[in-house]
């Protein structure tokens, strides 16, 4: 006997397509990902996942997401040596009654350290504007910017409705 659950519904959304389903999902995401503070960042090194709690700031279009780092940590490391991440964002905390309720993205992309002072400024002022308490982290001298540039952003609400979203794909 097979479950609802068994097989999840799965949509390629396309970005841009207001005023249906694909439109409203398109807007979903960006509350999500705009109304959460922090991420769980996943990277890979000498043969293992390794997961970091984050804070971040997206771009408008959602294409970049930038987050900071002290240089000297194992997440800057295994980001120099493998650009390949993913990161979740969800609302579980607050929606503790049912799972049917909690939504999630789950984002991959390649990411990698600023070095030009120009987009160092730009992204940096981005992060502060959104996590201002982190202004002195940010432009400390140990501290590094990691941009990452969003292959696709991968959605589920309901427990198990699970939507593809592609920034910048040709609607």
């Amino acid at each position: 006997m097979k479950n609802h659950y068994d097989e999840p519904d799965f949509v390629d959304v396309v970005p841009g397509s207001a005023g249906n389903t694909r439109g409203q999902i398109e807007t979903e995401i960006r509350e999500l990902c705009l109304e959460q503070p922090f991420a769980v960042l996943a990277t890979q090194g000498e043969g293992q996942p390794y997961t970091n709690l984050i804070s971040y700031a997206f771009s408008a279009d959602l294409r970049h997401l930038v987050f900071s780092t002290p240089s000297q940590t194992r997440k800057y490391n295994l980001i120099t040596k493998n650009k390949k991440i993913s990161l979740l964002i969800d609302n579980r905390a607050q929606q503790p009654e049912s799972i049917n309720l909690i939504r999630a993205v789950t984002i991959t992309g390649l990411a990698r350290p600023l070095a030009d002072p120009e987009e160092i400024d730009q992204w940096a002022g981005l992060l502060i504007k959104r996590h201002s308490y982190l202004d002195k982290f940010i432009k400390s001298p140990s501290s590094s910017l990691i941009l990452v540039d969003i292959i696709r952003i991968f959605y589920v609400r309901r427990f198990q409705e699970v939507y593809q979203w592609v920034p910048g794909k040709p609607s």
